[in-house]
């Protein structure tokens, strides 16, 4: 951040906004509806995708057919993100990795979790108290590990899903869907 000049962040946000404006209106609703994590409805999206509403309509209408997107509500018609979608979209990702890939992240993420484990002797995030690990000043240090501790074990439980499906049989390796 300069003196006279607004945090680096701002760039970043300015530099996306910037590129949004220029992407086509398919991709401009795209990209509006990958932020969706509360509903919304269709003025809003065609809003923030500086579109018209009845070409947010169209694009999300082929979002939802396609499982991008869950219509929330039909009056107003409102959408979010179909969360069920992405976690398909990260397991199929992960489902390419080779055996040895797959075994090294979970010894990884495994090693890592119990690291966190032994940090706050507690066998979950949820168990942890942030005040009793920092005084005032650093418990968002604390809340910031144990948001990763979370993010690990959702990562653990995601590559085991895959190894699992995988050693159900070689007939499952490969089919992403």
């Amino acid at each position: 951040m300069t003196a006279d000049g607004p945090p680096a962040e701002f760039d970043l946000a300015s530099g996306f906004s910037e590129e949004l404006s220029s992407a086509p209106a398919d991709d401009r609703v795209y990209r509006v509806a990958l932020q969706l994590y509360e509903p919304a409805g269709v003025s809003e999206i065609a809003e923030r995708a500086s579109c018209a509403p009845d070409t947010a309509r169209r694009h999300l209408k082929r979002l939802a057919d396609i499982g991008v997107l869950t219509a929330r509500s039909e009056t107003p018609l409102a959408y979010e993100r179909n969360e069920s979608y992405f976690e398909w979209r990260r397991r199929n990702r992960l489902a390419s990795l080779s055996s040895t890939e797959l075994r090294d992240k979970l010894a990884d993420l495994t090693t890592r979790e119990r690291a966190f484990r032994d940090r706050f002797e507690a066998d979950s995030p949820a168990d942890v108290n942030a005040l009793d690990h920092a005084d005032f000043d650093g418990v968002e240090d604390v809340w910031a590990e144990l948001s990763e501790w979370r993010t690990v074990r959702q990562r653990i439980r995601r590559l085991e899903a895959v190894r699992r499906r995988r050693a159900d049989g070689p007939s499952t390796e490969g089919n992403t869907a």
